[in-house]
């Protein structure tokens, strides 16, 4: 091989270039390939970019956006039984409930939560609450230790529960005279 042959098979190889076809939308034939005598040249086909990974403000804010629908919820549901459901010591529902069957039966059909059929038992279940902090679906606790009542909170002053045979379930001010004594704390189970 002379020499000027060996530098035309190189200058040759150096002027190789590698095709890329999109997968997309890629040629019917071997004859829609683009090459040089076509004067196009393929774009790079680039895996898709991963999506943002996001932000603990953005979280956060998507963890309360559950929970507020999620205690909404829970206040539709418990007020659909004030007018198909009554007071029987207990109960835990569907269709008859004591005070802590009520709530107890709302938190496992609503939220999926189990909670104990015992108004003190539900309330070692929950997070501490001040009363000015209170959201829909914090629970009331009232007697000594929350012995004799529980209800839910479910905004603008206002709870509902199970009380008495007398009432059933329904909706008062937890400010009205006969609570208001007895109040002995408030817990939250739905926690964002």
């Amino acid at each position: 091989m002379r020499f000027s042959d060996h530098r035309k098979t190189t200058i040759i190889a150096a002027t190789l270039v590698a095709v890329t076809i999109p997968l997309a939308a890629g040629p019917s034939s071997a004859d829609d390939l683009p090459g040089p005598q076509s004067g196009v040249v393929p774009a790079a086909v680039t895996a898709p970019a991963a999506p943002a990974r996001p932000t603990r403000e953005q979280l956060r804010a998507e963890r309360e956006r559950k929970a507020a629908a999620l205690r909404k919820r829970l206040v539709v549901v418990a007020r659909s039984k004030m007018r198909t459901a009554r007071y029987v010591y207990g109960a835990s529902g569907p269709r008859a409930f004591d005070c802590s069957g009520f709530t107890m039966w709302l938190y496992k059909t609503v939220a999926k939560r189990n909670l104990s059929h015992y108004s003190v038992a539900q309330m070692r279940q929950t997070k501490r609450v001040a009363k000015r902090n209170l959201l829909p679906g914090d629970l009331l606790f009232w007697g000594p230790g929350g012995s004799q009542h529980v209800s839910m909170y479910i905004g603008r002053g206002k709870m509902i529960g199970a009380n008495n045979p007398r009432s059933g379930i329904r909706v008062e001010s937890i400010n009205a005279p006969w609570w208001r004594n007895k109040f002995a704390g408030a817990g939250r189970v739905i926690i964002a």
